[in-house]
C-alpha cells in the first residue's frame, strides 16, 4: 500500500533517524542540498522531485517510478536503482560511480557530465539517453550501442535554447501521459 507524503515528514523523520520510506507517494517537491543517505524508497511513486546538489549515497530506489525528476549534480555513487523508470529524468553531472542500474529504464535522460564508471548496466534501456564528451563511462561500454545520443558541446545559445524548449514539450506530454494513465 502507497502512503502519501510531505517534505517536512520525510525530512524530520529522516532527522530522526528513520531510513524506511518504501511506497512512498510525493509529487512536484523541492528537495534541493538535502542529505538523505542511506533512505529505502523502494517501489515508491516520486514525480517531479528536485533532487539537484543532494547526497543520496547508499540509498535504495529498487522499482521506483522517478520521472521528470531533476538530479543534476546529485550524488548518486552506490546508489540502489535496479527496476527503476528514470524516463526523462535530468542527471547532468550526477555522480552514479558503482550505483546499481540493472534493468532500469534511463530512456531520454540527460547524462551529460554524469560519472557512470563502474555502475552496473546490466539490461539498462539507455534509448535516446543524451551524453557529452564529459560525461565518464567504463572502456568496455559503448554509448551508440545503447541507443544514446552523443551532444556536441559545441552547440550555440540559440540551439541549446531549442533543445531546451523541445525536451521542455516532450516532459510536459510524458506527464500529462502519465497522469491520464495513473486515472
Amino acid at each position: 500500500m502507497f502512503r502519501i507524503q510531505n517534505k517536512n515528514e520525510i525530512i524530520s523523520s529522516y532527522q530522526a533517524g528513520n531510513r524506511e520510506f518504501q511506497h512512498t507517494i510525493l509529487t512536484a517537491v523541492n528537495l534541493t542540498g538535502i542529505n538523505l543517505r542511506q533512505i529505502n524508497l523502494d517501489e515508491s511513486r516520486l514525480i517531479e522531485i528536485n533532487w539537484s546538489n543532494c547526497d543520496l549515497s547508499d540509498a535504495s530506489l529498487k522499482n521506483a517510478y522517478l520521472g521528470l525528476s531533476n538530479f543534476q549534480n546529485c550524488h548518486l555513487k552506490y546508489v540502489n536503482f535496479q527496476g527503476a523508470d528514470l524516463e526523462s529524468a535530468n542527471l547532468a553531472g550526477t555522480n552514479l560511480a558503482q550505483a546499481n542500474l540493472k534493468n532500469a529504464s534511463l530512456r531520454q535522460t540527460n547524462l551529460r557530465g554524469a560519472n557512470l564508471q563502474g555502475a552496473n548496466l546490466e539490461n539498462v534501456c539507455l534509448s535516446g539517453a543524451i551524453y557529452d564528451g564529459t560525461t565518464k563511462f567504463d572502456l568496455s561500454f559503448s554509448p551508440e550501442k545503447a541507443g544514446m545520443v552523443r551532444l556536441s558541446s559545441s552547440l550555440s545559445h540559440t540551439e541549446t535554447e531549442q533543445n531546451s524548449g523541445a525536451i521542455k514539450k516532450i516532459w510536459s506530454w510524458c506527464r500529462f501521459s502519465a497522469l491520464n494513465l495513473q486515472s
